[in-house]
């Protein structure tokens, strides 16, 4: 069992697609897998970098469009600029 539960975490997919592929029965795999989890003290979290990549690339832009107005600002603007009535 222990080589399906390592299968189904190299593969990227969704426990339920991982099944879907094999034939198991999504329920029994979750039941046996969290059981072999249990008894191995095997974490189901995946360590992540969360560092942002240095890159050129021009920052995401929020976009309205209404008729031929076209308002195009830079993602992180800060909400309070969008008030009706603000001054700085």
């Amino acid at each position: 069992m222990a080589g399906l539960f390592k299968e189904h975490q190299s593969s990227g997919l969704s426990a339920v697609e991982f099944c879907r592929r094999n034939d198991i029965h999504p329920k029994t795999f979750s039941a046996h897998k969290a059981s072999w989890n249990k008894n191995t003290n095997a974490s189901t979290f995946l360590k992540v970098d969360a560092s942002r990549p240095v890159t050129d690339a021009p920052l995401s832009t929020i976009q309205l469009s209404i008729g031929k107005s076209q308002l195009i600002l830079p993602a992180d603007t800060e909400p309070i600029l969008l008030l009706k009535g603000y001054q700085s």
